[in-house]
């Protein structure tokens, strides 16, 4: 029986049993310190959403330089594989594989949010009057959330890699980008209301990560009124999905070029 491309990335790396408990265990370990250590909401959830973001466009890039330089892919494309099947099965795998790995230092954001007082609610799940959503309300919304950020961070990482010529080169691209999405999408400042920023930071894709991550930590980055923009604002991500699919021959072809 003849699996799913994007299956295939999945169970190799879930092959990889010591590689996989680094890349959950090492989140949880830059998470914690900042969740259990008192620190302000709106740098808490910057940090967290910068290791989310970076963990994907990094997981993303590295492994897709390495592949065409060893010549994997440019083999995949000779024997007739498809340029849009190849990333788009890179995508979702490497999406999917991410949020596996990030989702216990999600869970241990949110629970100490709770724990803190935090999240919107108290502990039975009760929202205050336009404090936003409850926890369980919150842990539903944050998982689609967490997929279309990391979604995007990893088609930025096909971009990355079809830019860069060596590893080296990936990995200051992979961290250069992400930084400036990351600063558009308002994580490091909010823009005055009908500004040109807060219009870009409706349509960049990381935004609705750090807004949900801000109020998990006990910000004010979301009320109960504004779930369907916080949802809505997932858009980015798809429309990126839509222009790496129709430059999926161009992208594949410069990843895979025989000489880097």
């Amino acid at each position: 029986m003849r699996a799913p491309l994007w299956w295939l990335e999945v169970a190799l790396t879930l092959r990889r049993r010591r590689l996989l408990a680094l890349n959950v265990g090492i989140p949880l370990l830059l998470v914690l310190p900042v969740a259990l250590g008192g620190a302000p909401a709106f740098h808490a959830a910057a940090v967290y959403t910068v290791l989310f973001v970076l963990f994907g466009t990094f997981g993303s890039a590295i492994p897709l330089i390495r592949d065409g330089e060893t010549g994997i892919l440019r083999r995949m494309l000779l024997v007739g594989a498809s340029p849009r099947h190849l990333l788009l099965a890179r995508g979702i795998g490497g999406t999917l594989l991410d949020a596996l790995q990030i989702l216990p230092s999600l869970a241990v954001i949110l629970l100490v949010g709770i724990w803190q007082g935090g999240g919107g609610g108290d502990a039975g799940g009760s929202i205050s009057p336009g404090a936003g959503p409850g926890p369980a309300s919150l842990a539903l919304l944050a998982v689609p959330v967490l997929l279309g950020a990391l979604l995007a961070a990893n088609l930025v990482g096909i971009w990355v890699a079809a830019l860069a010529r060596s590893l080296a080169e990936g990995a200051l691209f992979a961290a250069v980008l992400s930084l400036f999405l990351l600063h558009g999408s308002g994580v490091f400042r909010t823009s005055p209301p009908g500004s040109a920023g807060a219009f870009l930071e409706g349509i960049l894709p990381f935004g609705p990560l750090h807004r949900l991550l801000l109020h998990a930590a006990g910000g004010s980055g979301m009320g109960a009124e504004n779930l369907f923009p916080l949802l809505s604002g997932l858009g980015g991500s798809v429309i990126l999905l839509l222009i790496t699919q129709l430059a999926a021959s161009a992208l594949l072809e410069r990843i895979s070029a025989p000489l880097r």
